[in-house]
């Protein structure tokens, strides 16, 4: 038993010093990881949720252009974040008919039945609702986070992937129009972000002053960071990365009361928010374990490849002497550790 604890130690030691230098977030901008924009999009088979009987595969769909939403439906957050997803999709359905283009929503999960209804309910129900038996899509398309949204050309090959976001109609639908030639992708830029116009005197400084706090972090000078990232939000309160770095230095610093003010200051809709796993951190070392677990859990749903939320949670369970959940949970860790390393390269 002590071997098996002493080997325990040793193990988590060397994760922890791999962890050390790791970024506190991660920024997913395409969420397949098997393949990248311009490739032929690897095939797979879904099942009719209402028809069981009822198959379709990509390779069947060559030809025509298609869209396909993957999505969860275990949590409530994420039957309400898919049904939003959905209805926004199923509402281009007709500028998608026009053209030819196909619309697919998947449930990646194997949800309940009863979830997957409520999803369908709440999103408005008019398009047929696929299953992706046995996880088969999620490991062979290698999905980083859901609800996603996969973008196919009539020739097969990916033209675009995407997360969710703010305005993920007006993405997706400007998605449609470049790869059918339709539009350039600076035109669909621009009507996309018709407000832009040049940073104000204080929005560079601020920006300024994140950026060189995130270098200051690299180097391994904390306190340097903090002292830019506060300016920053001195600046420009509404900046959340900034307050989520700021709430992730103060963590590891033991420094609670200040960490849970910064990470509360971040909205929790930001995308650097929902893949943080520094909320979980807080509340494990507040001792609010069954909190921290669900949380950290929920990243891991919504974002499979999140080595810093597998740790976290390793920890969580480390601190209740759930000792086999811990060690597995440090197993995936290291092994996404490795995967995104490799990644890097």
């Amino acid at each position: 038993m002590l071997r098996s604890l002493q080997s325990f130690a040793v193990f988590v030691i060397v994760l922890s010093i791999l962890f050390f230098n790791i970024s506190t977030l991660l920024a997913i901008a395409f969420p397949f990881r098997q393949f990248g924009k311009g490739d032929q999009v690897p095939d797979v088979t879904v099942q009719g949720f209402a028809d069981p009987g009822k198959t379709v595969s990509f390779s069947e769909l060559k030809g025509n252009g298609f869209v396909a939403v993957f999505w969860g439906a275990d949590l409530p957050e994420k039957i309400e974040h898919s049904a939003k997803v959905l209805k926004e999709v199923e509402s281009l359905a007709p500028f998608l008919q026009e053209r030819n283009i196909r619309i697919l929503l998947v449930n990646a999960q194997g949800d309940d039945a009863a979830n997957i209804e409520e999803v369908i309910k709440q999103a408005g129900g008019g398009i047929d609702v696929f299953l992706d038996r046995e996880n088969k899509a999620y490991a062979t398309l290698g999905l980083f986070v859901l609800p996603s949204v996969l973008v196919v050309d009539k020739d097969g090959r990916v033209a675009a992937g995407l997360g969710y976001s703010h305005d993920l109609k007006e993405r997706l639908k400007g998605e449609i129009e470049i790869m059918l030639g339709e539009k350039t992708p600076d035109q669909v830029e621009a009507e996309l972000r018709p407000e832009m116009k040049e940073a104000t005197a204080e929005e560079k400084a601020s920006r300024r002053h994140l950026d060189f706090g995130l270098v200051m972090l690299e180097r391994g000078q904390p306190d340097a960071a903090v002292r830019e990232l506060k300016k920053a939000v001195e600046i420009d309160p509404g900046l959340a990365l900034a307050h989520l770095r700021l709430g992730c230095i103060y963590l590891s610093q033991d420094r609670l009361e200040q960490a849970e003010a910064s990470l509360n200051k971040a909205p929790e809709s930001d995308p650097a928010s929902l893949l943080t796993h520094c909320r979980g951190e807080l509340k494990r070392k507040k001792g609010q374990f069954a909190e921290a677990e669900k949380e950290l859990k929920a990243i891991l749903e919504a974002s499979p490849a999140n080595h810093n939320a597998a740790y976290t949670l390793g920890k969580v369970y480390e601190d209740q002497q759930r000792l086999q959940e811990a060690a597995a949970a440090y197993k995936k860790a290291y092994r996404l550790i490795r995967q995104f390393s490799a990644s890097e390269e």
